[in-house]
């Protein structure tokens, strides 16, 4: 199975009422304390459809999150089984499921950590006015697990010419093709800055 590298959204800052029935607030500081809280290595964040109680099946991983303006986004490695279905606009909004900052079984007490990210079809999300993922495809391969091969007009697309007989390193050109998704996924995300998180999870979650 191939995975895509993809970014999304899947939560805000707000006040939401989750399916248990409780209302609860999130700001800014706490986007960003769940990102830098998350970590792959300490417990990965699966995808899956829905919300199972288990996780299970499983269709992707989440590889980091980061906060920008007042939204969660995650980085993750997608399953091509789930890129298809968002394609197909089977599955067309996300729901993110967290564990509780006291809930015995938070593996970053304390805090919120991010349990799954679960995708719905007919289900309406809880958290309203959020970016739907899109998943479009891309100049550039997405794909880890195989070689990178470049479209003709990446050159053009970057900003500069590619001069005869010159080879381009193609971890930078994954790297580009990567960041310049990121930046379409979210509107407030420099290219630096769009490049820093794809080095990111590239390098540690190859």
């Amino acid at each position: 199975m191939n995975n895509q590298h993809k970014l999304f959204q899947i939560f805000k800052s707000g006040s939401f009422t989750a399916m248990d029935g409780r209302t609860l607030a999130f700001s800014e500081s706490d986007l960003a304390m769940m990102a830098s809280c998350y970590s792959p290595k300490i417990r990965q964040a699966p995808l899956v459809l829905g919300h199972p109680a288990d996780d299970q099946p499983v269709f992707g991983e989440v590889g980091g999150l980061f906060a920008k303006d007042g939204a969660l986004y995650a980085q993750a490695a997608v399953s091509d089984n789930l890129v298809n279905l968002v394609r197909a606009k089977r599955y067309t909004t996300v729901s993110a499921s967290f564990f509780m900052p006291n809930q015995p079984s938070n593996p970053t007490p304390g805090a919120y950590y991010l349990k799954h990210v679960g995708f719905l079809g007919a289900q309406p999300p809880a958290v309203k006015g959020m970016s739907p993922p899109a998943f479009s495809e891309y100049s550039g391969c997405a794909a880890f697990s195989e070689g990178c091969n470049l479209p003709q007009e990446f050159g053009l697309n970057a900003g500069f010419s590619v001069p005869p007989g010159y080879q381009i390193d193609p971890d930078r050109a994954v790297l580009h093709a990567i960041a310049t998704d990121y930046q379409r996924n979210c509107a407030g995300l420099s290219y630096a800055e769009a490049a820093q998180l794809a080095e990111t999870v590239i390098y540690l979650n190859p």
